[in-house]
Protein backbone atom coordinates (compact mmCIF):
# COMPACT_ATOMS: atom_id res chain seq x y z
CA UNK A 1 0.00 0.00 0.00
CA UNK A 2 1.58 3.54 -0.83
CA UNK A 3 1.82 6.34 1.35
CA UNK A 4 -0.58 9.09 0.18
CA UNK A 5 1.72 12.39 -0.87
CA UNK A 6 0.99 15.48 1.77
CA UNK A 7 -1.07 17.95 0.34
CA UNK A 8 2.10 20.51 0.61
CA UNK A 9 4.09 18.20 -1.44
CA UNK A 10 1.00 16.93 -3.68
CA UNK A 11 0.39 21.00 -4.45
CA UNK A 12 4.27 22.24 -3.98
CA UNK A 13 4.05 25.23 -6.68
CA UNK A 14 5.72 24.68 -10.17
CA UNK A 15 6.39 27.69 -11.75
CA UNK A 16 6.28 31.54 -10.16
CA UNK A 17 2.12 32.12 -10.86
CA UNK A 18 1.61 29.17 -8.74
CA UNK A 19 3.31 30.64 -5.87
CA UNK A 20 0.86 32.02 -3.18
CA UNK A 21 1.69 35.52 -2.35
CA UNK A 22 5.13 37.45 -2.25
CA UNK A 23 4.28 39.05 -5.32
CA UNK A 24 7.35 41.53 -4.97
CA UNK A 25 10.25 39.03 -4.53
CA UNK A 26 8.19 37.36 -8.06
CA UNK A 27 8.24 40.64 -9.52
CA UNK A 28 12.38 41.03 -9.07
CA UNK A 29 13.39 37.47 -10.17
CA UNK A 30 10.89 37.30 -13.23
CA UNK A 31 12.09 40.95 -14.44
CA UNK A 32 15.72 39.33 -13.84
CA UNK A 33 15.27 36.44 -15.44
CA UNK A 34 13.69 38.00 -18.40
CA UNK A 35 16.82 40.01 -18.63
CA UNK A 36 18.38 37.07 -18.29
CA UNK A 37 20.76 38.75 -15.95
CA UNK A 38 20.94 37.39 -11.99
CA UNK A 39 23.06 37.23 -8.81
CA UNK A 40 25.25 34.68 -8.28
CA UNK A 41 24.93 34.08 -4.59
CA UNK A 42 20.89 34.64 -3.31
CA UNK A 43 19.73 34.76 0.08
CA UNK A 44 16.29 33.74 1.05
CA UNK A 45 15.23 34.36 4.61
CA UNK A 46 11.69 34.58 6.77
CA UNK A 47 9.47 32.20 8.42
CA UNK A 48 8.80 28.59 8.32
CA UNK A 49 6.46 27.74 5.33
CA UNK A 50 6.41 30.70 3.18
CA UNK A 51 8.15 28.98 0.19
CA UNK A 52 11.38 30.10 0.32
CA UNK A 53 12.51 26.18 -1.32
CA UNK A 54 9.92 26.14 -3.76
CA UNK A 55 10.69 29.44 -5.23
CA UNK A 56 14.50 28.67 -4.89
CA UNK A 57 13.79 25.20 -7.02
CA UNK A 58 11.11 26.97 -9.35
CA UNK A 59 14.00 29.73 -9.91
CA UNK A 60 16.71 26.58 -10.24
CA UNK A 61 14.54 24.69 -12.88
CA UNK A 62 14.05 28.23 -15.16
CA UNK A 63 17.51 29.50 -15.44
CA UNK A 64 18.26 26.15 -17.04
CA UNK A 65 14.96 25.56 -18.90
CA UNK A 66 16.07 24.92 -22.26
CA UNK A 67 12.69 25.96 -24.05
CA UNK A 68 11.88 29.05 -21.55
CA UNK A 69 8.51 30.08 -22.19
CA UNK A 70 8.15 33.69 -21.20
CA UNK A 71 9.18 33.55 -17.22
CA UNK A 72 7.72 29.93 -16.87
CA UNK A 73 9.52 27.01 -17.60
CA UNK A 74 8.47 24.21 -20.47
CA UNK A 75 8.10 21.49 -18.67
CA UNK A 76 9.24 19.45 -21.55
CA UNK A 77 13.07 19.85 -22.42
CA UNK A 78 15.30 17.55 -20.97
CA UNK A 79 16.43 20.14 -18.18
CA UNK A 80 12.62 20.26 -17.13
CA UNK A 81 11.50 16.66 -17.29
CA UNK A 82 15.01 15.56 -15.21
CA UNK A 83 14.21 18.10 -12.65
CA UNK A 84 10.72 16.97 -12.26
CA UNK A 85 11.76 13.42 -11.74
CA UNK A 86 13.98 14.43 -8.99
CA UNK A 87 17.29 13.83 -11.00
CA UNK A 88 18.33 16.61 -12.00
CA UNK A 89 22.45 16.04 -12.40
CA UNK A 90 23.31 19.48 -12.16
CA UNK A 91 20.64 21.03 -9.48
CA UNK A 92 21.67 20.26 -5.73
CA UNK A 93 19.64 20.94 -2.56
CA UNK A 94 21.44 20.29 0.83
CA UNK A 95 20.08 20.39 4.04
CA UNK A 96 22.56 22.46 6.45
CA UNK A 97 21.00 20.99 9.20
CA UNK A 98 22.40 17.64 8.63
CA UNK A 99 25.12 18.76 6.71
CA UNK A 100 26.81 21.46 8.37
CA UNK A 101 30.60 20.43 8.84
CA UNK A 102 33.59 22.00 6.74
CA UNK A 103 33.86 18.95 5.18
CA UNK A 104 30.44 18.74 3.06
CA UNK A 105 31.26 22.71 1.86
CA UNK A 106 34.59 21.39 0.85
CA UNK A 107 33.29 19.18 -1.78
CA UNK A 108 31.25 21.95 -2.70
CA UNK A 109 34.60 23.64 -3.12
CA UNK A 110 36.20 21.07 -4.80
CA UNK A 111 32.76 20.39 -7.48
CA UNK A 112 31.93 23.75 -8.44
CA UNK A 113 34.60 24.34 -10.91
CA UNK A 114 33.70 21.03 -13.16
CA UNK A 115 31.36 22.65 -15.96
CA UNK A 116 27.57 21.34 -15.76
CA UNK A 117 26.45 17.89 -17.39
CA UNK A 118 23.94 18.97 -19.61
CA UNK A 119 22.79 22.78 -17.85
CA UNK A 120 23.48 26.23 -18.50
CA UNK A 121 24.24 26.53 -14.64
CA UNK A 122 25.56 24.55 -11.45
CA UNK A 123 22.79 25.44 -8.88
CA UNK A 124 23.18 24.91 -5.09
CA UNK A 125 20.32 25.13 -2.98
CA UNK A 126 21.41 24.97 0.64
CA UNK A 127 18.36 25.10 3.28
CA UNK A 128 18.80 26.06 6.57
CA UNK A 129 21.96 27.72 6.06
CA UNK A 130 22.14 28.85 9.72
CA UNK A 131 23.12 25.70 11.02
CA UNK A 132 26.51 25.78 8.91
CA UNK A 133 29.36 25.67 11.29
CA UNK A 134 31.81 29.02 11.61
CA UNK A 135 34.66 26.91 10.14
CA UNK A 136 31.88 25.47 7.16
CA UNK A 137 30.69 29.48 6.68
CA UNK A 138 34.58 30.24 6.39
CA UNK A 139 34.99 27.50 3.79
CA UNK A 140 31.92 28.84 1.86
CA UNK A 141 33.19 32.28 1.54
CA UNK A 142 35.71 32.61 -0.67
CA UNK A 143 33.80 30.40 -3.48
CA UNK A 144 30.61 32.43 -2.42
CA UNK A 145 32.61 35.50 -3.11
CA UNK A 146 34.32 34.82 -6.92
CA UNK A 147 32.26 31.53 -7.61
CA UNK A 148 32.77 30.49 -11.78
CA UNK A 149 30.19 31.64 -14.08
CA UNK A 150 28.17 29.15 -14.41
CA UNK A 151 27.77 28.29 -10.91
CA UNK A 152 24.72 29.90 -8.95
CA UNK A 153 23.59 29.96 -5.24
CA UNK A 154 20.45 30.17 -3.19
CA UNK A 155 20.57 30.27 0.32
CA UNK A 156 17.43 29.70 2.86
CA UNK A 157 17.28 30.48 6.35
CA UNK A 158 14.67 31.06 8.77
CA UNK A 159 17.14 32.52 11.29
CA UNK A 160 18.73 35.26 9.18
CA UNK A 161 20.26 37.00 12.09
CA UNK A 162 22.84 33.87 12.77
CA UNK A 163 23.76 34.25 9.31
CA UNK A 164 27.56 35.99 9.35
CA UNK A 165 27.36 39.48 7.72
CA UNK A 166 30.15 38.21 5.41
CA UNK A 167 27.94 36.41 4.15
CA UNK A 168 25.13 38.67 4.04
CA UNK A 169 27.00 41.10 2.08
CA UNK A 170 27.93 38.98 -0.65
CA UNK A 171 24.23 37.93 -1.28
CA UNK A 172 21.10 39.24 -3.36
CA UNK A 173 18.66 39.53 -0.09
CA UNK A 174 14.88 38.37 -0.41
CA UNK A 175 12.82 38.52 2.95
CA UNK A 176 9.67 35.95 2.97
CA UNK A 177 7.25 38.11 5.07
CA UNK A 178 4.19 35.75 6.17
CA UNK A 179 1.72 35.09 3.02
CA UNK A 180 -0.89 37.76 2.77
CA UNK A 181 -4.65 36.42 3.81
CA UNK A 182 -6.11 36.59 0.40
CA UNK A 183 -3.43 34.74 -1.36
CA UNK A 184 -3.17 32.15 1.24
CA UNK A 185 -6.63 31.78 1.44
CA UNK A 186 -7.42 31.44 -2.65
CA UNK A 187 -4.82 28.87 -2.61
CA UNK A 188 -6.65 26.67 0.11
CA UNK A 189 -9.70 27.16 -1.37
CA UNK A 190 -8.62 26.20 -4.73
CA UNK A 191 -6.28 23.07 -3.53
CA UNK A 192 -9.47 22.11 -1.71
CA UNK A 193 -11.59 22.06 -4.37
CA UNK A 194 -9.42 20.28 -6.28
CA UNK A 195 -9.48 17.70 -3.76
CA UNK A 196 -13.60 17.25 -4.49
CA UNK A 197 -14.83 19.47 -1.02
CA UNK A 198 -15.93 22.70 -0.77
CA UNK A 199 -14.52 25.22 1.97
CA UNK A 200 -16.75 27.53 4.39
CA UNK A 201 -14.97 31.54 4.25
CA UNK A 202 -15.61 31.48 8.41
CA UNK A 203 -13.40 28.13 8.00
CA UNK A 204 -11.26 29.52 5.29
CA UNK A 205 -10.18 32.57 7.92
CA UNK A 206 -9.76 30.29 10.65
CA UNK A 207 -6.78 28.23 9.30
CA UNK A 208 -5.29 31.59 7.80
CA UNK A 209 -5.24 32.34 11.77
CA UNK A 210 -3.82 28.79 12.93
CA UNK A 211 -1.39 28.65 10.18
CA UNK A 212 0.18 32.34 10.94
CA UNK A 213 0.44 33.08 7.45
CA UNK A 214 2.59 29.97 6.28
CA UNK A 215 1.25 27.68 3.49
CA UNK A 216 2.59 24.66 4.58
CA UNK A 217 1.02 24.99 8.01
CA UNK A 218 -2.24 25.98 6.45
CA UNK A 219 -2.49 23.04 4.35
CA UNK A 220 -1.56 20.49 7.16
CA UNK A 221 -4.45 21.86 8.76
CA UNK A 222 -6.47 21.67 5.33
CA UNK A 223 -5.66 18.05 4.71
CA UNK A 224 -6.88 16.97 8.22
CA UNK A 225 -10.22 18.70 8.12
CA UNK A 226 -10.28 16.94 4.92
CA UNK A 227 -10.60 13.22 6.72
CA UNK A 228 -13.48 14.58 8.95
CA UNK A 229 -15.67 16.39 6.83
CA UNK A 230 -18.28 14.97 4.71
CA UNK A 231 -18.85 17.38 1.78
CA UNK A 232 -17.68 20.78 3.57
CA UNK A 233 -15.26 22.25 6.09
CA UNK A 234 -16.85 24.17 8.27
CA UNK A 235 -15.47 26.01 11.69
CA UNK A 236 -17.27 23.40 13.26
CA UNK A 237 -14.79 20.35 11.85
CA UNK A 238 -12.05 23.14 12.57
CA UNK A 239 -13.12 23.19 16.11
CA UNK A 240 -13.54 19.60 16.97
CA UNK A 241 -9.78 18.83 15.86
CA UNK A 242 -7.44 22.37 16.72
CA UNK A 243 -9.94 23.84 19.44
CA UNK A 244 -10.60 27.33 18.11
CA UNK A 245 -13.33 29.45 18.75
CA UNK A 246 -15.69 30.04 16.36
CA UNK A 247 -16.30 33.62 14.94
CA UNK A 248 -20.08 34.18 16.58
CA UNK A 249 -18.31 33.33 20.23
CA UNK A 250 -15.47 36.06 19.42
CA UNK A 251 -18.06 38.39 18.14
CA UNK A 252 -19.47 37.64 21.88
CA UNK A 253 -16.67 38.87 23.41
CA UNK A 254 -16.84 42.19 21.74
CA UNK A 255 -20.35 42.29 22.97
CA UNK A 256 -20.08 41.49 25.78
CA UNK A 257 -16.99 44.18 26.52
CA UNK A 258 -19.18 46.94 24.97
CA UNK A 259 -22.03 45.94 27.48
CA UNK A 260 -19.07 45.21 30.59
CA UNK A 261 -20.69 41.80 30.77
CA UNK A 262 -17.58 40.59 33.02
CA UNK A 263 -18.84 37.29 34.40
CA UNK A 264 -19.79 36.11 30.95
CA UNK A 265 -16.45 36.85 29.53
CA UNK A 266 -14.93 35.32 32.31
CA UNK A 267 -16.93 32.09 32.32
CA UNK A 268 -16.85 31.79 28.37
CA UNK A 269 -12.36 31.93 28.66
CA UNK A 270 -12.73 29.55 31.75
CA UNK A 271 -15.12 26.61 29.65
CA UNK A 272 -12.44 27.12 26.73
CA UNK A 273 -9.42 27.29 28.21
CA UNK A 274 -11.26 23.97 29.51
CA UNK A 275 -11.50 23.04 25.97
CA UNK A 276 -7.74 23.75 25.17
CA UNK A 277 -8.30 27.15 22.87
CA UNK A 278 -5.76 28.57 21.34
CA UNK A 279 -5.79 32.31 22.74
CA UNK A 280 -2.91 33.22 20.45
CA UNK A 281 -5.13 32.41 17.68
CA UNK A 282 -7.92 33.82 19.06
CA UNK A 283 -6.60 37.17 19.59
CA UNK A 284 -5.36 37.91 16.10
CA UNK A 285 -8.45 36.76 14.66
CA UNK A 286 -10.50 38.87 17.29
CA UNK A 287 -7.99 41.67 15.94
CA UNK A 288 -9.31 41.23 12.54
CA UNK A 289 -13.01 41.51 13.06
CA UNK A 290 -12.23 44.43 15.44
CA UNK A 291 -10.00 46.60 12.49
CA UNK A 292 -13.24 45.70 10.34
CA UNK A 293 -15.57 47.42 12.63
CA UNK A 294 -13.66 50.23 12.83
CA UNK A 295 -12.84 50.47 8.97
CA UNK A 296 -16.87 49.89 8.29
CA UNK A 297 -18.17 52.81 11.32
CA UNK A 298 -15.33 55.52 9.94
CA UNK A 299 -16.39 55.44 6.55
CA UNK A 300 -19.48 53.92 5.89
CA UNK A 301 -18.01 51.95 3.42
CA UNK A 302 -19.24 48.41 3.79
CA UNK A 303 -16.60 46.99 1.18
CA UNK A 304 -14.39 46.46 3.87
CA UNK A 305 -16.88 43.79 5.29
CA UNK A 306 -14.71 40.18 5.16
CA UNK A 307 -14.88 37.94 7.83
CA UNK A 308 -18.66 40.00 9.18
CA UNK A 309 -22.10 39.82 7.30
CA UNK A 310 -24.08 43.13 7.18
CA UNK A 311 -26.03 41.90 9.93
CA UNK A 312 -23.04 40.82 12.22
CA UNK A 313 -22.23 44.59 11.97
CA UNK A 314 -25.54 45.88 12.85
CA UNK A 315 -25.12 45.87 16.41
CA UNK A 316 -22.01 47.92 16.46
CA UNK A 317 -23.41 50.82 14.41
CA UNK A 318 -24.15 52.98 16.95
CA UNK A 319 -21.69 51.99 19.57
CA UNK A 320 -18.99 54.37 20.67
CA UNK A 321 -15.72 54.10 18.81
CA UNK A 322 -13.26 54.73 21.49
CA UNK A 323 -14.00 51.43 23.28
CA UNK A 324 -13.41 49.57 19.93
CA UNK A 325 -9.47 51.45 19.98
CA UNK A 326 -9.39 50.80 23.87
CA UNK A 327 -9.78 47.47 23.61
CA UNK A 328 -7.88 46.47 20.44
CA UNK A 329 -5.24 48.56 21.99
CA UNK A 330 -5.48 46.08 25.56
CA UNK A 331 -5.92 42.72 23.19
CA UNK A 332 -2.59 43.85 21.09
CA UNK A 333 -0.82 44.95 23.98
CA UNK A 334 -1.56 41.02 25.54
CA UNK A 335 -1.14 39.16 22.42
CA UNK A 336 2.76 40.71 22.27
CA UNK A 337 3.44 40.05 25.88
CA UNK A 338 2.25 36.41 26.04
CA UNK A 339 3.21 35.10 23.01
CA UNK A 340 4.65 31.70 22.98
CA UNK A 341 4.05 31.69 26.81
CA UNK A 342 2.60 29.73 29.34
CA UNK A 343 0.15 32.73 30.28
CA UNK A 344 -1.80 33.61 27.34
CA UNK A 345 -5.12 32.90 28.36
CA UNK A 346 -4.67 34.66 32.04
CA UNK A 347 -3.17 38.08 30.77
CA UNK A 348 -5.47 38.00 27.15
CA UNK A 349 -8.63 37.81 30.01
CA UNK A 350 -7.00 40.33 31.86
CA UNK A 351 -6.75 42.79 29.28
CA UNK A 352 -10.07 42.62 28.47
CA UNK A 353 -11.64 42.78 31.90
CA UNK A 354 -9.45 45.68 32.21
CA UNK A 355 -10.90 47.43 29.14
CA UNK A 356 -14.35 46.94 30.93
CA UNK A 357 -13.18 48.48 33.34
CA UNK A 358 -11.96 51.35 32.70
CA UNK A 359 -14.62 52.46 30.48
CA UNK A 360 -16.64 52.01 33.65
CA UNK A 361 -14.09 54.49 35.52
CA UNK A 362 -14.80 56.89 32.43
CA UNK A 363 -18.35 56.71 32.62
CA UNK A 364 -17.78 57.22 36.52
CA UNK A 365 -15.70 60.06 36.10
CA UNK A 366 -18.51 61.64 33.51
CA UNK A 367 -21.93 60.79 35.62
CA UNK A 368 -21.08 59.67 39.08
CA UNK A 369 -23.76 60.18 40.95
CA UNK A 370 -22.49 60.03 44.49
CA UNK A 371 -19.99 62.93 44.08
CA UNK A 372 -20.58 65.68 46.18
CA UNK A 373 -22.07 68.71 45.36
CA UNK A 374 -18.84 70.71 45.10
CA UNK A 375 -17.49 67.96 43.39
CA UNK A 376 -20.76 68.05 40.80
CA UNK A 377 -19.81 71.75 40.86
CA UNK A 378 -16.10 71.54 40.16
CA UNK A 379 -16.96 69.43 36.94
CA UNK A 380 -18.92 71.57 35.52
CA UNK A 381 -16.64 74.98 36.10
CA UNK A 382 -14.24 72.76 34.09
CA UNK A 383 -16.56 72.18 31.34
CA UNK A 384 -17.84 76.05 31.11
CA UNK A 385 -14.24 77.13 31.31
CA UNK A 386 -13.27 74.87 28.79
CA UNK A 387 -16.23 76.25 26.14
CA UNK A 388 -15.37 79.81 26.84
CA UNK A 389 -11.33 79.10 26.96
CA UNK A 390 -11.12 80.48 30.74
CA UNK A 391 -8.26 78.64 31.88
CA UNK A 392 -7.92 80.60 35.11
CA UNK A 393 -11.22 79.50 36.05
CA UNK A 394 -10.03 76.13 35.71
CA UNK A 395 -6.94 77.15 38.30
CA UNK A 396 -8.97 78.57 40.85
CA UNK A 397 -11.31 75.37 41.05
CA UNK A 398 -8.14 72.46 41.63
CA UNK A 399 -7.41 73.54 45.29
CA UNK A 400 -11.67 72.73 45.67
CA UNK A 401 -11.18 69.62 44.32
CA UNK A 402 -8.34 68.27 46.54
CA UNK A 403 -9.58 69.03 49.48
CA UNK A 404 -11.09 65.61 48.73
CA UNK A 405 -10.29 62.67 50.82
CA UNK A 406 -11.10 60.33 47.71
CA UNK A 407 -8.15 58.16 46.56
CA UNK A 408 -8.34 58.55 43.42
CA UNK A 409 -9.11 62.20 43.43
CA UNK A 410 -5.45 62.20 41.37
CA UNK A 411 -6.44 60.20 38.37
CA UNK A 412 -9.52 61.93 38.15
CA UNK A 413 -8.43 65.60 37.93
CA UNK A 414 -5.52 64.44 35.46
CA UNK A 415 -8.10 63.29 33.15
CA UNK A 416 -10.11 66.54 33.55
CA UNK A 417 -7.41 68.74 33.06
CA UNK A 418 -6.37 66.43 30.14
CA UNK A 419 -10.13 66.62 28.61
CA UNK A 420 -10.47 70.29 29.32
CA UNK A 421 -7.18 70.96 27.57
CA UNK A 422 -7.12 68.87 24.45
CA UNK A 423 -8.97 71.26 22.49
CA UNK A 424 -5.59 73.50 23.11
CA UNK A 425 -3.39 71.33 21.61
CA UNK A 426 -2.47 70.74 17.79
CA UNK A 427 0.92 69.45 17.52
CA UNK A 428 2.10 65.94 17.12
CA UNK A 429 5.22 65.54 18.67
CA UNK A 430 7.91 63.07 17.34
CA UNK A 431 11.03 61.44 18.77
CA UNK A 432 13.15 60.11 16.51
CA UNK A 433 14.76 56.26 18.19
CA UNK A 434 18.33 58.30 17.75
CA UNK A 435 17.17 60.77 20.35
CA UNK A 436 15.78 58.59 22.92
CA UNK A 437 18.71 56.36 22.57
CA UNK A 438 20.96 59.34 22.88
CA UNK A 439 19.46 60.13 26.40
CA UNK A 440 20.69 56.21 26.78
CA UNK A 441 24.13 56.95 26.33
CA UNK A 442 25.01 59.40 28.43
CA UNK A 443 23.06 57.55 31.21
CA UNK A 444 23.86 58.00 34.56
CA UNK A 445 22.74 56.78 38.03
CA UNK A 446 23.68 59.11 40.40
CA UNK A 447 22.01 61.66 38.24
CA UNK A 448 18.60 59.95 37.67
CA UNK A 449 18.40 59.51 41.14
CA UNK A 450 18.40 63.42 42.02
CA UNK A 451 15.64 63.41 39.18
CA UNK A 452 13.84 60.20 41.03
CA UNK A 453 13.96 61.84 44.55
CA UNK A 454 12.75 65.38 43.33
CA UNK A 455 9.87 63.25 40.97
CA UNK A 456 8.42 61.90 43.80
CA UNK A 457 7.86 64.68 46.11
CA UNK A 458 5.86 66.51 43.34
CA UNK A 459 2.51 65.92 44.66
CA UNK A 460 3.14 65.37 48.00
CA UNK A 461 1.53 67.16 50.57
CA UNK A 462 3.94 69.94 50.45
CA UNK A 463 3.47 70.50 46.97
CA UNK A 464 -0.61 69.93 47.30
CA UNK A 465 -0.47 72.79 49.56
CA UNK A 466 1.10 75.34 46.87
CA UNK A 467 -1.02 77.41 44.58
CA UNK A 468 -3.59 75.95 42.01
CA UNK A 469 -1.15 77.00 39.51
CA UNK A 470 2.01 74.11 40.16
CA UNK A 471 -0.68 71.78 40.83
CA UNK A 472 -2.17 72.65 37.01
CA UNK A 473 1.57 72.17 35.71
CA UNK A 474 2.89 69.27 37.13
CA UNK A 475 -0.61 67.17 37.48
CA UNK A 476 0.70 65.84 34.02
CA UNK A 477 2.97 64.14 35.57
CA UNK A 478 0.96 61.67 37.66
CA UNK A 479 1.44 57.64 36.90
CA UNK A 480 4.45 58.12 34.98
CA UNK A 481 7.95 57.34 35.86
CA UNK A 482 11.19 58.16 34.91
CA UNK A 483 13.54 55.44 33.25
CA UNK A 484 16.28 56.69 32.01
CA UNK A 485 17.89 60.31 32.73
CA UNK A 486 21.55 61.97 31.83
CA UNK A 487 22.63 64.92 33.07
CA UNK A 488 20.17 67.65 31.11
CA UNK A 489 17.40 65.04 29.53
CA UNK A 490 15.18 62.58 30.91
CA UNK A 491 12.59 59.79 29.30
CA UNK A 492 9.38 59.58 30.79
CA UNK A 493 7.32 56.49 30.45
CA UNK A 494 3.72 56.50 30.91
CA UNK A 495 1.31 53.53 30.57
CA UNK A 496 -0.76 55.32 28.26
CA UNK A 497 0.16 57.29 24.58
CA UNK A 498 -2.66 59.85 25.43
CA UNK A 499 -0.83 60.96 28.57
CA UNK A 500 2.91 60.95 27.03
CA UNK A 501 1.17 62.48 23.99
CA UNK A 502 -0.14 65.72 26.06
CA UNK A 503 3.08 66.14 28.21
CA UNK A 504 5.04 66.66 25.22
CA UNK A 505 2.54 69.44 23.90
CA UNK A 506 2.42 70.84 27.56
CA UNK A 507 6.27 70.95 27.77
CA UNK A 508 5.85 73.49 24.14
CA UNK A 509 4.42 76.26 26.27
CA UNK A 510 7.00 78.04 27.73
CA UNK A 511 5.33 79.13 30.50
CA UNK A 512 4.86 75.76 31.55
CA UNK A 513 8.42 74.72 30.76
CA UNK A 514 9.74 77.41 33.13
CA UNK A 515 8.20 76.41 36.04
CA UNK A 516 9.54 72.54 35.34
CA UNK A 517 12.47 73.68 34.98
CA UNK A 518 12.89 75.92 37.98
CA UNK A 519 10.99 72.54 39.99
CA UNK A 520 14.04 70.65 38.81
CA UNK A 521 16.62 73.39 39.40
CA UNK A 522 18.11 73.24 35.70
CA UNK A 523 17.03 73.01 32.36
CA UNK A 524 15.90 69.41 31.31
CA UNK A 525 15.13 67.74 28.01
CA UNK A 526 11.56 65.60 28.94
CA UNK A 527 11.12 62.74 26.21
CA UNK A 528 7.79 61.20 26.91
CA UNK A 529 6.87 57.51 25.42
CA UNK A 530 4.72 55.20 26.21
CA UNK A 531 4.97 51.41 27.26
CA UNK A 532 4.79 50.10 23.74
CA UNK A 533 7.36 52.58 22.58
CA UNK A 534 9.80 52.19 25.44
CA UNK A 535 9.81 48.36 24.83
CA UNK A 536 10.95 48.96 21.28
CA UNK A 537 13.45 51.58 22.12
CA UNK A 538 15.30 48.70 24.73
CA UNK A 539 15.42 46.34 22.16
CA UNK A 540 17.07 48.93 19.53
CA UNK A 541 19.60 49.99 21.95
CA UNK A 542 20.98 46.23 23.07
CA UNK A 543 21.01 45.28 19.31
CA UNK A 544 23.06 48.27 18.71
CA UNK A 545 25.29 47.88 21.62
CA UNK A 546 25.65 43.79 20.63
CA UNK A 547 26.62 45.59 17.15
CA UNK A 548 28.63 47.90 18.63
CA UNK A 549 26.71 50.70 16.81
CA UNK A 550 26.10 53.05 19.15
CA UNK A 551 27.37 56.53 18.67
CA UNK A 552 28.64 58.59 21.24
CA UNK A 553 26.84 60.92 23.79
CA UNK A 554 25.38 64.74 22.07
CA UNK A 555 24.95 67.66 23.77
CA UNK A 556 22.09 69.43 22.48
CA UNK A 557 21.29 72.72 23.35
CA UNK A 558 17.82 72.65 25.41
CA UNK A 559 16.24 75.24 23.55
CA UNK A 560 17.05 73.89 19.83
CA UNK A 561 15.18 70.52 21.25
CA UNK A 562 12.21 72.13 21.98
CA UNK A 563 11.81 74.51 19.04
CA UNK A 564 12.61 71.15 17.22
CA UNK A 565 10.12 69.01 18.11
CA UNK A 566 6.80 70.81 16.28
CA UNK A 567 5.55 68.70 13.48
CA UNK A 568 2.57 70.50 12.27
CA UNK A 569 -0.86 68.10 11.96
CA UNK A 570 -4.26 69.09 10.58
CA UNK A 571 -6.47 71.05 12.62
CA UNK A 572 -9.82 69.79 10.75
CA UNK A 573 -8.97 65.84 11.31
CA UNK A 574 -10.68 63.79 13.79
CA UNK A 575 -8.65 62.63 16.49
CA UNK A 576 -10.00 58.71 16.20
CA UNK A 577 -9.86 59.06 12.23
CA UNK A 578 -5.99 59.44 13.23
CA UNK A 579 -6.04 56.68 15.88
CA UNK A 580 -7.69 54.79 12.84
CA UNK A 581 -4.82 55.59 10.17
CA UNK A 582 -2.26 54.32 12.57
CA UNK A 583 -3.87 51.18 13.54
CA UNK A 584 -4.79 50.39 10.31
CA UNK A 585 -2.93 52.32 7.26
CA UNK A 586 -3.76 55.53 5.12
CA UNK A 587 -4.40 53.16 2.59
CA UNK A 588 -7.49 51.41 4.10
CA UNK A 589 -9.17 54.65 5.58
CA UNK A 590 -11.54 56.05 3.28
CA UNK A 591 -13.66 59.22 4.72
CA UNK A 592 -17.27 59.74 3.29
CA UNK A 593 -19.78 62.07 3.99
Amino acid sequence: MENKKSLYREYRPKNFDQVAGHEGIKEILISQIKLNSFGHALLFSGQRGTGKTSVAKIFSKIVNCQNLNGYNPCDKCLSCNEFNNNAHADIFEIDAASNNGVEEIRNIKANVSLMPNFSKYKVYIIDEVHMLSNSAFNALLKTLEEPPRHVIFVLATTEFSKIPSTIISRCQLFNFKRIDQKSLENKISEICNAEGKQITKEALNEIYYISDGSLRDALNYLEQSLIISVNEVSTEVLKKIFYISTKNEKINIIKNVIEGNSKEIIDYFEISNNQGIDFQTMTLSLLDILKEIIEIKLTGDYQFLVNLTQNDFEYFKDKKIELLFNLSDNIADSYTKSKNSNISFQYILINILKTISNNKLISLIKKDNNLSKNKINFVNKVESSKKANHMEEVRNNIQEFFNSEDDSKFLKLQMKLLISESYLYKKNINFSNDQIINVLVGANKQIRSYYDEKFSLILSEESINQNSEFIENFIMFFGSKITAASNDSIILVCEERTISKWINNRMQNEKIRDSVFKYFEREIKIISIDKKRWAEIKIDFMERKQNNNLESYKEIDVKDFYDNLISETDEKENEYLKRAKELLGSKNIKVVN
